[in-house]
């Protein structure tokens, strides 16, 4: 199957528990509020969020599976035991030349570069800070959050374009690197 051309772009904003994905998305998205050229689809979680900074839609498992096998999803993922989708209404968006962000694992984005045209964000953060993150979210236990930190991330492939935004400083400075790098993308889109 040829893969179909887009004008948009399809942001995956990834990297590993607690470096601030869904914090940075947040403020990506309120700061550009009413800019028609961006948008920041929410994800379908078989968990409800836990808090504000959880942008998603809860569905069962079973709605979950029903979803996937329709087709509806643009993007699927399992992990930790839950399911997760990003709807596929993104194609509506990149076929009018949006930017579109979204909070992904690392595993769909070949996938992903296979359907859509994508540019990756790798968010980090120092060890330290992310263990105080999880804790600070109250989703774990203690043996969860050292076993999660303890994870090797998995190698983004080399082939596709990726920008690095560190977080290990006030969150504005991390929101202001998304922000102009979707607005960077957004003209490139528009050239």
């Amino acid at each position: 199957m040829q893969k179909r051309t887009y004008p948009g772009t399809l942001v995956l904003v990834v990297g590993s528990s607690g470096v601030g994905k869904d914090s940075l998305l947040a403020g990506a998205r309120n700061q550009l509020t009413g800019h028609a050229s961006f948008s920041f689809p929410k994800r379908l979680v078989t968990r409800k969020p836990v808090s504000d900074l959880e942008d998603h839609d809860t569905v069962t498992f079973d709605e979950y599976l029903g979803l996937v096998s329709k087709g509806s999803a643009a993007l699927s993922w399992q992990a930790h035991g839950l399911g997760y989708i990003i709807p596929k209404t993104i194609e509506n968006d990149l076929e009018v030349g949006k930017v579109v962000a979204c909070n992904v694992s690392r595993t769909i984005i070949a996938d992903a570069a296979n359907k859509y045209p994508v540019h990756v964000v790798n968010i980090v953060a120092e060890l330290e800070l992310r263990a105080k993150r999880l804790a600070n979210r109250g989703r774990e236990n203690e043996d969860s959050i050292r076993r999660r930190l303890a994870r090797e991330p998995i190698a983004l492939p080399t082939d596709i374009p990726t920008t690095e935004i560190s977080n290990n400083g006030e969150m504005r400075v991390g929101i202001k690197a998304l922000v102009d790098l979707l607005v960077s993308l957004q003209t490139q889109n528009q050239e």
